[in-house]
């Protein structure tokens, strides 16, 4: 606090000094580009963009760099939607159990529970994104979903 206040007494102001700290690696134009490029393909990781960087201005970054830089315009990595691929064998059984059940009533449909076998609680994982924890290391309610059977591969 001392320090500060003889700052404000010889300067008039507590604003650091420019030029003090580490230089960055990268320029106002490097930034610029890296966003744009970052922005053109969205799937691309911070490691593909440092060599892009690299390939195109001669500039050596990390992907740490690359990661705080994107963050600095606003661009945030996302995790791509996991889902099960399917097979073509997955295919032809789905689109057969279509075919047999396309004329039931809607008496018969009211009979069906449709779900799938992932275990999760949706209020946890909507509380998880609201507190930016990490979903790794939550631990979900035993019960939090009813388990489920699979019939016919479907």
């Amino acid at each position: 606090m001392c320090n500060l206040w003889e700052q404000f007494q010889d300067t008039g102001s507590t604003e650091r000094k420019p030029g003090q700290g580490r230089p960055r690696a990268t320029t106002a134009t490097e930034d610029r580009y890296l966003a744009i490029i970052a922005r053109r393909n969205r799937g691309a990781t911070a490691s593909q963009l440092s060599r892009d960087l690299y390939a195109a201005t001669g500039t050596r970054v990390s992907r740490v760099t690359v990661s705080k830089r994107l963050h600095e315009t606003g661009l945030f990595a996302r995790r791509p939607a996991v889902c099960v691929p399917l097979t073509s064998t997955n295919r032809r059984v789905r689109l057969a159990w279509c075919r047999e059940h396309r004329d039931w009533s809607m008496d018969q449909w009211a009979t069906v529970l449709f779900t799938d076998e992932s275990r999760f609680s949706l209020n946890t994982i909507l509380a998880l994104r609201s507190y930016g924890e990490n979903q790794r290391s939550a631990t979900y309610p035993p019960m939090s979903a009813k388990s489920t059977i699979m019939a016919e591969g479907v």
